[in-house]
């Protein structure tokens, strides 16, 4: 497909007679190129899809997170119900690689978008009537958990199929600047809601707004493996084969699962990312969770000053993404990556020993910033590295981080208790950035990460 004789876009923003048209080649060095993803329609669908999921699951996180603290007055709730989702999601991940590597990825997210739509409702009719009780948070996070990991992979593995393998490095931060202007967004406004009316009501909410996921994803189309191929010419993208897939299609599950496992024991570079994306995510993430109880304890009650100090964790994680969206950066990504969780380990340190509601809002903007660049090259490196015949596998390997970070945030919330909140996410940030130099000084492959 010659990229050359034709014009990139016809006026609406699609390819005239190619299909997968390079974003940037109509630039110069000069102009940012931040937002060239969106003009390929499919994938301005399938971020209008996860905008409506991650508004959803972010002001989830929130109040959830309120109730169950106000419900029982003590830090260890919140851990208690991060590990309602972590237990099944560290168990059932990697059967969600496998269901993503054999079926629609695309269904499977309806599906999962149903079915948290469900949960949400069910709370909200108890808290209508009246009788939601701690046990309710905990089996609705343990039923999330159960959709998350059977669901996640899927949606990690969908993205090169909607852009292909050379948008990758504008379109994930692009898709980590959706997620986290509802950082922004959703929960400054789930703050708002719990002061001015029924939790009940911000549950509907949730429920109308994974419908419309549910929705949009019926208008996102994938590339055809043809075009899939195509689209990996001039970057570190592994390719899978023929052979590969031929295989992968005769083994049944158990056998798909072992293969997934066996591939990452074979790719010293795969892992060694993941390896770094679970460091971070297990020191850099409970934060997230353990909002709640720490600005209560710190700052005083008030669902306002929670969602006020979330908002400002989405600012600085939306500007990091679309920092990495603009960069034209080929080389050199895995120190971007420790870079990244540095900063959001300094970051926490920062926060942590200020009682000043404005400083604590700016600590929280950096630590969005790093948050974000770890995310999304974590997941930008990984995308690129991974053979597709055990993309959605090891995708499912890379979503587990979020399950050890929640069982950690369990254990985070008990040290919590026992030592004061600020000692805590103070220590966090400490380990991080102790981890991370150790890292980069110790695995000389991962320095050299392009």
């Amino acid at each position: 497909m010659s990229q050359t004789t034709t014009p990139p876009f016809a006026p609406d923003g699609d390819s005239l007679e190619d299909p997968l048209p390079e974003l940037v080649d109509d630039h110069s060095r000069w102009v940012p190129r931040t937002f060239d993803g969106l003009r390929f329609r499919p994938f301005r669908f399938y971020m209008g899809a996860m905008i409506w999921w991650n508004a959803a699951m972010s002001m989830q996180m929130l109040v959830r997170g309120y109730l169950a603290y106000h419900l029982t007055d003590s830090f260890a709730s919140l851990g208690v119900v991060g590990l309602g989702s972590a237990i099944p999601m560290l168990l059932l991940s990697p059967v969600g690689g496998v269901i993503a590597d054999r079926t629609s990825k695309r269904l499977v997210l309806q599906l999962g978008q149903i079915f948290s739509a469900v949960v949400a409702v069910v709370v909200a009719v108890l808290l209508f009537n009246g009788a939601l009780e701690f046990w309710h948070l905990f089996v609705a996070s343990f039923a999330q958990g159960v959709m998350s990991s059977l669901v996640m992979p899927s949606r990690q593995a969908l993205l090169p199929e909607v852009v292909g393998m050379r948008r990758l490095m504008n379109a994930i931060p692009l898709q980590t600047a959706g997620m986290n202007l509802m950082q922004i967004l959703a929960p400054t406004l789930g703050g708002f809601m719990l002061d001015w009316t029924d939790p009940a009501w911000v549950y509907v909410f949730m429920a109308v707004m994974y419908a419309m996921s549910v929705l949009m994803l019926f208008l996102v189309d994938v590339l055809s493996p043809e075009e899939l191929e195509e689209s990996r010419a001039g970057t570190n993208a592994a390719g899978g084969g023929a052979g590969a897939a031929a295989h992968v299609d005769r083994a049944g599950a158990f056998g798909q699962l072992a293969a997934g496992f066996s591939y990452l024991r074979r790719d010293a570079t795969v892992r060694n990312i993941l390896a770094f994306t679970f460091i971070g995510s297990v020191l850099g993430m409970p934060i997230r969770m353990l909002l709640p109880g720490y600005v209560s304890e710190v700052f005083g009650d008030g669902g306002s000053t929670l969602g006020l100090l979330q908002m400002g964790m989405g600012v600085g994680a939306l500007l990091g993404a679309l920092v990495l969206a603009s960069l034209r950066m080929a080389r050199r990504r895995g120190l971007l990556l420790a870079a990244s969780a540095i900063l959001l380990g300094t970051a926490m340190i920062g926060f942590s020993v200020t009682g000043v509601m404005w400083l604590a809002w700016i600590g929280l903007l950096v630590v969005g910033v790093g948050s974000s660049g770890r995310q999304a090259m974590g997941q930008v490196l990984i995308q690129e590295y991974v053979a597709d015949d055990y993309r959605g596998r090891v995708m499912a390997v890379f979503m587990m981080q979020f399950s050890l970070m929640s069982v950690g945030t369990f254990f985070v919330s008990l040290y919590m208790e026992r030592v004061g909140p600020e000692f805590a996410i103070g220590s966090l940030g400490g380990l991080l950035v102790a981890s991370s130099m150790a890292f980069l000084f110790f695995v000389p492959r991962f320095r050299a990460l392009d």
